[in-house]
């Protein structure tokens, strides 16, 4: 072989970039502890692949435009004593995403519900799959002056891609005369193509006609969700207000209830 050979100019013109870099190192560290070619080679390509799947999950996490980021790690289900991790269990392995799975959580605000969908979703990230975050309220006002704009259904067509849509905060302020329509579309186009939804609300699910303005659609919406889907009911104290004294006494243990 060529002394002269530019290897590491051939790895990046094969787009290795990682290897270029550590090709030095590592050809000095193979020398001193006597690595066999195998070794060598194996050592490069495990730190190219780690470093693009690294650079992948940076950039989908970025897309995914999450307010911040949590992960499920960071949870302290010492505090929110009313939910084990075994009943998410199903949304953190690799099969969620493909399967078109839901989840609707639900209770007072500060009881974790954000931290669980970013958590769930950047899980997903990291088996491959995309993530886009989204308030409720975001979401219909986008939609509903895209209505008056005449460009409704392309606007919609945004919210179908991505293998999983956190819709957060369904209730928690006004929503638009148009709530309904809007969201139907939202929720019927990733139902018909299998796309996972995870959506926080505070809200009894029977209340979410008064909240859309449109009964009928509520009704159609939350069936659509839950036919695939689970909703887990988490109670317990904010932990915003986590060091005031609660007088009001412990909530209602949550329920979960799987509805697929």
């Amino acid at each position: 072989m060529e002394a002269d050979i530019d290897l590491p100019g051939l790895l990046k013109r094969l787009r290795l970039p990682t290897m270029a870099r550590l090709l030095e190192q590592f050809a000095t560290r193979a020398a001193a502890e006597a690595w066999t070619y195998l070794d060598f080679l194996t050592a490069l390509v495990t730190e190219e692949i780690a470093h693009r799947q690294q650079t992948r999950i940076e950039k989908a996490t970025r897309k995914a435009r999450f307010p911040y980021l949590k992960t499920i790690e960071e949870f302290d289900f010492t505090f929110q004593s009313s939910l084990r991790r075994t009943a998410l269990a199903p949304f953190l392995d690799p099969d969620f995403a493909p399967n078109g799975r839901n989840l609707l959580l639900s209770g007072r605000s500060g009881v974790g519900k954000t931290h669980l969908c970013i958590a769930v979703a950047y899980k997903a990230i990291q088996h491959g799959y995309t993530a886009r975050f989204v308030s409720a309220a975001d979401l219909i006002d986008e939609l509903s002056a895209a209505a008056i704009e005449g460009r409704l259904r392309e606007a919609t067509a945004a919210y179908h891609q991505g293998d999983v849509l956190i819709i957060d905060e369904v209730g928690y302020l006004h929503h638009a005369d148009s709530a309904a329509n809007v969201l139907y579309g939202v929720i019927d186009g990733r139902y018909h193509r299998k796309r996972s939804v995870l959506c926080t609300t505070n809200k009894p699910f029977h209340q979410w006609g008064e909240v859309l303005h449109d009964q009928q659609l509520a009704e159609a919406i939350l069936d659509r969700l839950l036919e695939r889907g689970t909703h887990i009911r988490l109670g317990g104290k904010s932990w915003r207000t986590r060091h005031i004294d609660d007088e009001d006494g412990p909530d209602v243990p949550p329920e979960a209830s799987p509805c697929s």
